[in-house]
């Protein structure tokens, strides 16, 4: 009986009490709603991240801020996506994974995150079968279901170490960086080559922030080294963001 009732609650009950959290997130916002559903194949971002992504791009739009969307750690292209909806047909998205998963964490991840890939935390920059978003599936996404203009689009493809140093200087001002890393070693170099680029009243959203050990000390300790006092908003558990303010 009770794996029964377990069958019912996860594939009638808990769906239809997530949509009815969707819209209620939403606040109305059938637009932001309707490219949160869209994207549900495509991410494994919870929906109240999945909306702040939408709403720091709005932010960003209203408040006529120049610049690209980059976004560091795309599995499928689901949060990427989302901002891109949310974006003038104008603005550029450069999007950087490895399209393999996550590389080894290190010591400085912790336990939970040595347990996740299998008892492997020597950092070496070789996938351990989490998080694998192929790269065609997201250009499926971008380009056969959303249409968006693929010159718009910049992907690059391999480990943050490599590909984020060689492409900084194609990049140009970035109105909204989004990292969704995980790891301590890849927050640490996205902030140290992207948040130079972000411009004043510009957006950073850290996804990791409340749920990987190293993610949250690679943030704490950057800010700290730049003697930045920033507010951080937490989103829910995980996700935080904040504004970058002037020097």
């Amino acid at each position: 009986m009770k794996r029964i009732w377990r069958a019912v609650y996860w594939n009638l009950v808990h769906p239809m009490h997530r949509k009815v959290l969707m819209r209620r997130a939403a606040a109305g916002d059938r637009e932001k709603l309707r490219a949160v559903e869209l994207v549900q194949p495509y991410t494994m971002v919870g929906f109240e991240r999945l909306m702040n992504a939408w709403d720091v791009v709005k932010r960003a739009e209203v408040r006529h801020l120049p610049g690209a969307i980059v976004e560091c750690g795309v599995y499928k292209g689901g949060s990427a996506a989302v901002m891109t909806m949310a974006a003038s047909r104008e603005r550029h998205i450069w999007l950087f994974d490895s399209f393999e998963g996550l590389p080894e964490p290190t010591a400085k991840d912790g336990n939970a995150a040595k347990e996740y890939s299998g008892d492997r935390a020597g950092g070496a920059l070789e996938p351990i079968g989490q998080c694998v978003g192929p790269l065609d599936v997201v250009k499926e996404l971008f380009f056969d279901k959303l249409h968006v203009d693929p010159s718009r689009v910049h992907i690059r493809q391999g480990w943050f170490q490599q590909t984020l140093p060689a492409a900084r200087g194609e990049i140009g001002p970035i109105a909204v960086l989004r990292l969704d890393g995980d790891w301590y070693d890849s927050t640490k170099v996205c902030l140290e080559n992207l948040y130079d680029l972000v411009i004043a009243g510009g957006f950073v959203v850290i996804d990791d922030y409340g749920y990987w050990e190293g993610c949250r000390r690679a943030v704490d300790e950057f800010l700290a080294a730049r003697n930045l006092e920033v507010e951080l908003i937490r989103v829910d558990d995980s996700g935080v963001w904040f504004m970058k303010e002037a020097a």
